[in-house]
């Protein structure tokens, strides 16, 4: 065997078994949440299932910021209460598991978006995200108050 052939056998064996991070695009997903506080205009448990643009870990040399995010992107190709869900940390891609610094904005019909954005820290503004993921499942769960005092318990799971 050449050194040439043993750096083609080499890569070709390490793309068989390195293992491959899952496309963040276009994956399924399903979403609950409960809004509280607000003055009858979102009230309520919404849901959300369909289509994702995005659901996932966005790496800095692809993103428009040149830093990795976990990203959710839906809006579109879905059907439920829900119309948009737009999520987005720097601090959920691969280091931590749970942050207090998100953005997020949620979607339902005939009232203004749900916004709670807690990066940059804001008045009013506070919130825990968690993320999980099990045999290609991804799930994020998010708790928090905006500076209307309007309270949200959202989870979105994307397949």
């Amino acid at each position: 065997m050449t050194m040439r052939t043993g750096a083609i056998v080499i890569a070709v064996l390490a793309s068989v078994v390195a293992p491959r991070a899952q496309s963040p695009l276009a994956r399924q997903i399903t979403a609950d949440a409960l809004i509280t506080g607000s003055p009858r205009l979102r009230d309520g448990v919404h849901s959300l299932v369909g289509e994702a643009a995005a659901c996932g870990v966005i790496p800095k040399e692809s993103s428009l910021t040149g830093v990795a995010n976990f990203v959710i992107e839906v809006a579109g190709l879905t059907s439920g209460t829900m119309t948009s869900i737009t999520f987005g940390s720097r601090d959920l891609t691969g280091r931590l598991d749970k942050t207090g610094s998100f953005r997020l904005t949620v979607g339902v019909p005939r009232a203004p978006h749900y916004v709670l954005n807690t990066d940059p820290p804001k008045n009013g503004n506070m919130g825990e995200a968690t993320i999980s993921t099990l045999k290609g499942v991804t799930t994020l769960k998010v708790v928090g108050q905006n500076d209307m005092n309007e309270r949200i318990d959202l989870t979105v799971t994307c397949r």
